[in-house]
């Protein structure tokens, strides 16, 4: 009798620890391949961002942070939902602080970014402060890093 009760406790705890392990495991794919996407959405304004001042066209890189805008939008959606809840206001804030401005203009990016001296640089910060949040964190159980 006792070895029952023994081999049914043995069995409910392994089939549960199966369990958070595969959770565990289905997190990170999520976070990693979300996390990609996102990295992948911003690479066409990262390369462009990130060309010598004397071969920049401003009006010709804005436009096309214009029309890459809801491809980045939706990569943020996206990734957005495989962040801890307590990494999501500040992911929230960091994507705010890409598009949102006070000025008064047009379009999103015009009005954010043109006219502005080393705009290119805020630019850059605020696409940077996004992806930050792609970077690995260490696995950890009870506050313990694993790797």
């Amino acid at each position: 009798m006792i070895t029952a009760i023994i081999g049914v406790v043995g069995t409910l705890a392994g089939a549960l620890l199966g369990f958070w392990g595969a959770m565990k495991a289905a997190r990170f794919q999520h976070f990693f391949a979300s996390g990609s996407n996102l990295k992948h959405a911003f690479l066409e304004v990262l390369v462009l961002l990130r060309q010598p001042k004397e071969t920049f066209i401003d009006l010709y890189v804005i436009e096309i942070m214009e029309k890459s805008f809801y491809k980045h939008e939706m990569a943020v959606v996206e990734f957005r939902y495989s962040l801890p809840v307590s990494k999501r206001i500040n992911f929230d804030n960091a994507w705010r602080n890409y598009y949102e401005s006070d000025r008064e203009g047009e379009n999103i990016f015009t009005k954010k970014y043109f006219g502005r001296p080393n705009w290119q640089e805020e630019a850059l910060s605020n696409i940077e402060a996004i992806l930050k949040f792609t970077e690995f964190a260490a696995f950890s159980i009870w506050n313990r890093k694993i790797f």
